[in-house]
């Protein structure tokens, strides 16, 4: 596991001097190493807990001795038949990412009588509620409520947590969608010689899922109006007919696609081969127009040094006052955002960095972090 976490010795023992764990149930094997899931988990190996890992699938590349991985599901059949397991005493305290581990494990953890630490990535709320019963939605709000405590990714995804869970009182924190130390950068110039950028090419960067909702129609429209764009794809999945839409289009010998899954790390090194981010967000839920420094690719772009374009939401007002990128509402705005920021690209790529160190400040926040673990677990 590309884990960015402490190996110090343990030094949190039970009387019989073994090492004492902590449960972290995740909603996909894929998000073990996301920023937030990354944080937490460097927490509690560097205050002396060992880390078992529960997923609905494979976790791979797991390689630190001190974490553990288990194969978990998420609904009422696999819940009535493990909640009442004697394992589950043996750990120390529990945490969980959203939505479904949190119906899961806040049953487990009342059961077993242990603290409950809940990383509330996703709120799913309004448009954005889901498909799941109401009595599974409500098991989920209780278990944000039992939670000792919250953790959301941006300041203003407080109260919209507040409002979905009924939660009144409690703490909750922010850490953002940003590893504490980015990986160092690939080599940006000779990835763009082999990747045919000329010089005066100006690459646009869209990572994670693409669809029209996160403005891959813009990214597109924006290239056949502006010759010198170029388009640099990381999808984290790509439907086969959509890849084949996109080398058909009028554009497609300037979009260049990775073929494969890049591990979260692989993809920060990789974003300084583009000159522009995208952080498109058109998703009426909720969840999508409170998304701030929540948003991984927001935050990957500018921890990079990459200055970006988003949609027109309060909560990224920031970028404007750091000068690091341009909110748009339509194709037309975004192509001019493109235009106006090519000749001042070298000092917004300074500011990035400014604002990813001063505002987002995801290793202050991660000592924050910690801090507030470290009162739950004793």
């Amino acid at each position: 596991m590309r884990l960015s976490m402490s190996d110090t010795p343990n030094t949190i023992q039970n009387p019989r001097g073994a090492r004492r764990r902590i449960a972290h149930f995740l909603l996909l094997p894929e998000l073990a190493n996301s920023p937030p899931n990354e944080a937490l988990i460097a927490a509690y190996l560097d205050l002396g807990y060992d880390v078992d890992l529960y997923a609905p699938g494979q976790i791979s590349e797991v390689s630190n001795p001190r974490i553990r991985t288990f194969q978990v599901q998420y609904g009422w059949k696999w819940l009535w038949r493990n909640a009442w397991r004697k394992k589950w005493r043996n750990y120390a305290a529990f945490s969980c990412t959203s939505e479904d581990p949190v119906a899961v494990t806040s049953v487990i953890a009342r059961l077993a009588g242990k603290p409950l630490i809940s990383l509330a990535d996703e709120i799913k709320s309004g448009s954005y509620w889901g498909d799941r019963s109401k009595r599974w939605k409500q098991l989920c709000q209780w278990g944000l409520r039992s939670a000792s405590l919250n953790i959301v990714n941006d300041e203003c995804r407080v109260p919209l947590l507040r409002d979905y869970a009924q939660l009144p009182y409690g703490p909750v924190i922010v850490y953002p969608g940003c590893f504490r130390a980015p990986p160092p950068a690939f080599d940006a110039a000779a990835k763009r010689a082999s990747c045919g950028v000329p010089p005066e090419g100006l690459v646009l960067g869209a990572s994670g899922n693409i669809s029209v909702l996160l403005g891959m129609d813009w990214l597109i429209d924006a290239m056949a109006a502006l010759p010198y764009c170029y388009a640099s794809v990381q999808p984290v999945n790509i439907d086969p007919f959509v890849r084949y839409l996109l080398q058909q289009s009028r554009v497609s010998e300037r979009i260049l696609t990775e073929t494969k899954r890049l591990s979260w790390h692989d993809a920060w090194a990789q974003a300084p081969f583009c000159d522009i981010g995208l952080a498109i967000y058109r998703n009426q839920g909720p969840q999508f127009q409170q998304m701030g420094i929540s948003s991984n690719r927001l935050c990957m772009f500018l921890a990079m040094g990459v200055p970006v374009i988003a949609t027109r939401q309060p909560s990224f007002q920031f970028l404007l006052d750091y000068d690091c990128g341009m909110l748009v509402d339509s194709s037309e705005e975004f192509i001019a955002a493109v235009e106006h920021m090519r000749p001042r690209l070298q000092q917004m790529k300074q500011n990035a960095l400014a604002c990813a160190r001063e505002y987002i400040a995801a290793d202050k926040r991660f000592e924050l972090l910690r801090a507030n673990v470290a009162s739950i677990l004793g």
